[in-house]
């Protein structure tokens, strides 16, 4: 009888294991590294789309700061593997599957985010103090760091600068302490500008709510769902928001929400002539914050444990990347680096954008959850949202049952 339990225990927990139910390692974060042995930490990054990287600058700075690491750290080998951008997410949840990923994953398309099960939460290692406001908000849940936080781009309204109407002392001004809702309508019809929203995937009115309240998707309140709908009913009945394509912003006719960085730097890289700023979005309350699109590292477990001293050494890599590349690179791709010891961003950055980038290192809050379990609900109630928000927007409901119908699907 024995005979056969062992067997079929056995079973159970490879079983239990292949689906992510294993119980979380204990690690000693003090486990000595031995000197005669040497570590491989396998490692794998993603090629940047040229919209986010139109001078090709980020692989090469990766390479070179592996290649300053390992030169420091000879007991650690450091096995590097690119991945395109189109097959990233299939080949990590391919590994994820099988329970062999790599130590170290750059989460460039937030495909994996925080798993309580998967991941070895970096707070096992990082002190939170290395970190910015924003830092810690892209990589906190309920508590924990749960990954390295590597950049981040602030979120906000495009317009061009020759329709912008601010002067460089009202843009600072605007950035530093934003804009209220009917300040932002009477700027609009004074320039006559209209308000093109980008509500796919309700990405816009998810925006105005990070920005109002500092908190990601489902932690709304009533209250503050109302203030901002009402808001955004303000600009509805002044006739100043237009259905178009996200192009006609180089008409200079628009003013467009709910982008992602990718667009900014495509209309920087195709009509460098043109200058293109990021505004905030406007505040419903006295607190304003920056939503934010962030990238991290998360260092993996793995089915077969590979020990304690092995767990430090592929920390030690994703933290000495974490930092050298909030330093070295998150200028030259326009990001903001988390980490409170990084330089200030790169002389060719305006210094209008720079002053954005360090008003998000303290006031920045992902416009996306950061844990697995709450993207899987979030995603589900931004298509119920997308519904209800396109009958706003056409005029057909009131802001009030706008935040009825968040508050139901939250």
């Amino acid at each position: 009888m024995a005979a056969k339990i062992i067997p079929l225990s056995l079973c159970l927990i490879l079983f239990a294991n292949c689906f992510g139910a294993a119980p979380e390692t204990v690690i000693d974060p003090d486990a000595a590294l031995d000197a005669e042995r040497t570590y491989i930490v396998e490692y794998w990054d993603v090629e940047l789309p040229r919209a986010l990287d139109p001078q090709s600058k980020y692989r090469p700075g990766v390479e070179k700061a592996l290649e300053e690491f390992c030169a420091a750290n000879p007991g650690i080998d450091v096995r590097l593997r690119w991945l395109q951008w189109t097959e990233a997410g299939e080949e990590l949840a391919r590994v994820l599957r099988d329970g062999n990923p790599p130590d170290i994953f750059a989460d460039w398309q937030g495909i994996a985010r925080s798993d309580h099960l998967l991941q070895i939460p970096a707070s096992t290692w990082l002190d939170k103090e290395h970190l910015t406001a924003a830092g810690k908000n892209m990589s906190t849940h309920e508590g924990k760091i749960w990954s390295w936080p590597l950049m981040f781009w602030p979120l906000g309204l495009l317009v061009m600068e020759s329709r912008c109407g601010l002067s460089m002392e009202e843009l600072e001004a605007v950035i530093r302490s934003p804009w209220d809702w009917p300040q932002f309508a009477q700027w609009l019809e004074s320039k006559g500008l209209q308000l093109l929203a980008n509500d796919w995937e309700s990405e816009f009115a998810a925006q105005a709510l990070v920005a109002s309240t500092g908190r990601s998707w489902g932690q709304w309140g009533g209250q503050e769902l109302h203030q901002v709908f009402t808001g955004l009913k303000l600009v509805v009945d002044g006739g100043l928001v237009h259905k178009g394509r996200d192009t006609q912003i180089l008409q200079g006719e628009d003013v467009i929400g709910g982008t992602t960085p990718a667009l900014m730097f495509w209309l920087k890289e195709n009509y460098p002539e043109e200058q293109v700023l990021l505004l905030p979005l406007p505040a419903a309350g006295s607190a304003a914050y920056l939503p934010i699109s962030g990238v991290n590292l998360l260092q993996f477990r793995q089915l077969r444990y590979k020990g304690d001293d092995h767990a430090r050494a592929a920390a030690m890599v994703a933290e000495f990347l974490a930092q050298e590349q909030g330093s070295q690179l998150a200028g030259l791709l326009m990001a903001a680096s988390p980490w409170r010891d990084s330089p200030q961003e790169s002389p060719e950055v305006p210094a209008w954008y720079s002053l954005l980038l360090r008003e998000a290192k303290e006031r920045g809050v992902p416009s996306r959850r950061t844990d697995k379990a709450g993207v899987i609900k979030e995603q589900e109630a931004r298509r119920h949202a997308a519904i209800l928000l396109a009958q706003f927007w056409a005029g057909e409901i009131s802001p009030e049952e706008l935040a009825r119908g968040f508050e139901e699907f939250q």
